[in-house]
């Protein structure tokens, strides 16, 4: 994921699509890995096509997920004592920066579907 952005980088695409592909079709998950690893941009694209929704909720699902993550360790966070915690500001500046990068990223996400 790009910081400025938001954007997903393509082997992320592959990763998430390689997970729902083992999940599901063994067979496929194995042709799916040859094409990424000979370069097959082809054979890659033609599985993205076909396997794109699912792939679509799933980023949507984990990126959901790290977002509502976020806000609840930014909360607890902020009921620590500085005086015994002296890193908490830095621990949620990190998860203000994951929460404004995650956010771009799932509007981008729910632009596409």
């Amino acid at each position: 994921i790009q910081t400025q952005t938001g954007e997903i980088a393509p082997k992320v695409w592959d990763i998430f699509l390689y997970k729902i592909l083992q999940d599901n079709d063994p067979g496929a998950a194995e042709q799916f890995y040859v094409a990424c690893k000979t370069n097959d941009e082809g054979g890659k694209q033609q599985y993205h096509d076909n396997y794109f929704q699912y792939t679509l909720d799933a980023l949507k699902t984990h990126v959901y997920g790290i977002l509502s993550d976020v806000e609840n360790l930014t909360a607890k966070a902020q009921t620590y004592d500085l005086q015994t915690h002296p890193r908490v500001p830095v621990i949620v500046a990190h998860n203000t920066l994951v929460r404004d990068t995650f956010s771009m990223t799932a509007a981008l996400l729910e632009q596409m579907g």
